[in-house]
């Protein structure tokens, strides 16, 4: 379903590739979501999984930028000079400067853990994506905005996405 159209007071769970595509500049519609969670709109939740996956990738992306690596295996070369890693600043002000949206955090429990394997068998999806879920589902949340094609089949979820990227 289209992100413009997400009812007002809808809870939802954010993808990382969303806040990702926002803080990078690739979507108006990915910013616009973004400006009615801030404008209170919608209640946005992420999982601290999903935290950790947008650090990551905006650290990847910041040393790319910066020209301290080249492109292609990132991760590799930020392990043979992990001082590169020291003098990334800037992927940690964006990702908190964008929690200080009404956003909450929800943390993956053993439990969670557990009932995630139940999405995996049944639906084919990947370890952090089946956690995320059950994260959200267990605080009553069945929408997500994503970017990912992996969740509009799973039973009781929608599925909300940007349709300009």
């Amino acid at each position: 379903m289209d992100i413009k159209n997400i009812p007002a007071n809808t809870s939802l769970l954010i993808n990382a590739h969303i806040l990702i595509y926002h803080l990078s500049d690739l979507s108006i519609e990915c910013t616009d979501f973004l400006d009615r969670v801030a404008d209170g709109d919608l209640e946005a939740y992420v999982t601290s999984i999903i935290v950790a996956e947008v650090l990551h990738r905006r650290m990847m992306t910041e040393a790319l930028d910066k020209g301290l690596i080249s492109p292609g295996q990132p991760i590799k070369k930020l392990k043979a000079n992990p001082l590169i890693i020291t003098s990334l600043t800037d992927y940690i002000t964006d990702v908190e400067d964008l929690l200080k949206l009404p956003i909450k955090i929800i943390a993956i429990t053993l439990a969670d853990i557990s009932a995630s394997h139940a999405l995996r068998h049944g639906y084919g999806l990947f370890v952090n994506d089946s956690l995320n879920l059950v994260g959200a589902q267990r605080h009553g949340i069945f929408d997500i905005v994503t970017r990912d094609n992996d969740c509009p089949g799973v039973s009781g979820v929608t599925v909300w996405q940007p349709t300009d990227i």
